[in-house]
């Protein structure tokens, strides 16, 4: 019976000394950075007056079993104990603490006559290294245990992400999160002078309030991640405290106006908009808790509760707005709802509602680089719908404008025709209508003149065509009168829509010509052109016969010079070549001709050509040294 109470007891014994072992931080060779956390043991001092001998004699330490214990917002002094081991060849350790105020190292001594203490305190403005974080060295001889004490204080939330390391190792650690952080602000700086340059280019308001918006929100990021009091404010601590608290108030600010901007909330949400300035009062009235450090309980939890529900009202706008047909408020309500997710993780594990991840401390930069491409994405998209949205409405304003015009010379003309028999600017009228009359007249004459010439001409094409055709080209045939047809309607379109019969734009109607036949003829060819005309007048009968020569002699190009290639080039050119005489000359860069075949040619189209050159009383050569080019010497029909 003694035998089996000696084997309990050494059973016992055996699952306490594993259980202490698996309590012990042990470091070895391979060990990179080690995670504390769950392996503290942690004693809550709510009297903030326990010394370092009372926390060590204490039997209430507890163990959380958490990577990083949190526990909210606590106005207590908190101690942490564990056990390190070395059992490598590493001396000199370094541990890590952040997110504190003030924290107090102390090591435990124990030899065969005495305890003591070694002690490490160190506040914000009293760092030993002046970087983010606050780093204690550490020495442990090798094959050397030590027990660590910790005391913990934090204003705001209480956390214990511990990290210890070989100070090689650390620093090496902490230098990739510097290069990690150098590429996040380098993000924002970027998404910073891109939207202000946009800004400046185009001038549009919610560009410069993106640029202020993501501007507060990365200077608040870099006071959070402790760069601030790294680079400018290691020596004011005071001042590092009041940005704390003034910072997220400044960004909420700007991000309730850039928000309701981008969704153009007064426009489509008017009564919900309206709620906004509460929001912006509730924010300003929390300045008052940011100068005085007593003050810091209340101001982290009201800062959070507003920075929550301010959250959610603009998520409340986004939907509201998109139900009112708002379509890039899309943009905004995915890049807020990746934000909102990453400030919902952040803020309740900084509460101590939820548990505190890793990645707790980089949620708000993860989310925040989605939330600044997805919005700059829809702040051009938005640009853009604006844009078109305006271009209708001064459209429509435009159409207002004529149709209002249009009335009110309507009237002025029925007031001056009902006044104007007694006046002198009656005569004066009398004698211009007549004069357009008279004009009118000759327009006339000389259109029913022009018509009957051109359906004169009409007729012998048709007659001569139907010469040239049987059952079989009957329909290519009739195409070919219908697109000579087409050639002197649109001359005829061009007369009545010019004020006069002398100005006509040659340009434009032998672009005319040309747009047509490409259309018909081209079919799923690349086609281009370079039309060279020169400021000349000319009579319609001399534009006719042009334009009907033009349309030869493009038509035959069309036809034959492009069947073995898939792109070509026409050039027009028409120019004056000498007092009596002008110049026209087509090349294209198709196959060359056969220069006899087409000058002993007897199909309709080469008599046609032959004709118009000599209507024109002009010549013509063909090169095809090059490329292929007509050449007419003309003189201008009278």
């Amino acid at each position: 019976m003694n035998y089996k109470i000696l084997l309990a007891l050494i059973i016992i014994f055996s699952c306490f000394s594993i259980q202490a072992q698996d309590n012990d931080i042990i470091y070895l060779n391979d060990s990179e950075i080690l995670r504390v956390g769950s392996k503290l043991e942690i004693y809550e001092d709510t009297t903030n007056k326990l010394t370092i001998n009372q926390v060590s004699n204490l039997k209430t330490f507890k163990n959380y079993h958490k990577t990083i214990p949190s526990f909210g917002l606590s106005e207590s002094t908190f101690w942490a104990k564990f056990n390190f081991t070395n059992n490598s060849d590493y001396e000199n350790f370094i541990l890590e603490f952040n997110k504190v105020d003030v924290v107090e190292l102390c090591l435990f001594h124990k030899n065969n006559t005495d305890t003591s203490f070694t002690r490490q305190p160190m506040v914000l403005n009293r760092k030993k290294y002046s970087g983010r974080m606050f780093l204690f060295n550490l020495n442990v001889p090798k094959n050397n245990s030590k027990i660590i004490y910790i005391k913990f204080k934090s204003n705001w939330s209480v956390t214990f992400p511990v990290k210890i390391s070989a100070k090689e190792q650390m620093f090496h650690k902490l230098f990739d999160e510097e290069l990690i952080n150098g590429l996040y602000i380098g993000i924002f700086l970027i998404m910073v002078f891109y939207n202000l340059f946009i800004y400046f280019s185009i001038k549009d308001k919610s560009y410069i309030l993106y640029v202020a918006y993501i501007s507060f929100f990365l200077l608040f990021q870099l006071n959070e991640n402790g760069f601030f009091y790294k680079y400018f404010l290691y020596k004011t601590p005071y001042i590092y405290g009041v940005a704390v608290k003034t910072l997220p108030i400044i960004t909420c600010i700007a991000a309730v106006y850039f928000i309701r901007d981008f969704v153009k909330a007064k426009k489509y949400i008017p009564k919900i908009d309206r709620f906004h300035i509460v929001i912006v009062i509730l924010f300003l009235s929390n300045l008052f808790f940011a100068f005085d450090e007593k003050y810091n309980h209340a101001a982290f939890v009201s800062l959070n509760i507003l920075t929550l529900t301010a959250s959610f009202y603009a998520l409340l706008i986004g939907i509201a707005v998109i139900l009112k047909g708002f379509k890039p408020a899309w943009f905004f309500l995915i890049a807020w709802s990746i934000l909102i997710i990453s400030i919902f993780q952040f803020t309740l594990s900084s509460l101590g509602i939820m548990p505190y991840f890793p990645i707790t401390d980089h949620s708000l930069k993860i989310g925040s680089v989605f939330e600044i491409v997805l919005l700059s994405l829809g702040l051009a998209n938005r640009i853009n719908v604006l844009k078109l949205e305006k271009e209708a409405s001064q459209a429509q304003a435009l159409q207002l404008i004529n149709e209002k015009k249009s009335m009110i010379e309507n009237q002025n003309t029925q007031l001056e025709s009902m006044v104007a028999e007694r006046t002198y600017k009656l005569e004066i009228r009398n004698q211009i209508i007549s004069k357009k009359n008279e004009e009118k007249s000759i327009m006339m004459r000389e259109i029913h003149h022009r018509v009957k010439n051109n359906l004169q001409m009409i007729n012998s094409m048709v007659r001569i065509q139907s010469r040239y055709t049987n059952k079989e080209n009957t329909k290519d045939s009739l195409k070919e009168v219908e697109r000579r047809i087409q050639t002197m309607a649109l001359l005829h379109e061009k007369m009545y829509q010019s004020d006069n019969l002398v100005e006509i734009n040659v340009k434009e109607y032998i672009q005319s010509i040309l747009t047509d036949l490409l259309s018909i003829y081209s079919l799923d060819k690349k086609i281009t052109y370079e039309i060279n005309v020169s400021e000349l007048q000319y009579s319609t009968e001399t534009i006719l016969f042009l334009g009907l020569l033009i349309n030869e002699l493009i038509t035959n190009t069309l036809k034959h010079a492009f069947n073995d290639q898939n792109n070509g080039h026409i050039t027009i050119y028409l120019k004056i070549h000498d007092k009596e005489s002008n110049q026209l000359i087509i090349t294209n860069n198709g196959s060359k001709i056969d220069i006899e075949k087409f000058n002993n040619s007897k199909s309709l189209g080469q008599r046609l050509i032959k004709n118009f050159v000599k209507q024109l009383d002009g010549t013509l050569t063909i090169d095809n040294t090059a490329n292929t080019t007509f050449t007419i010497l003309f003189k201008i029909i009278s």
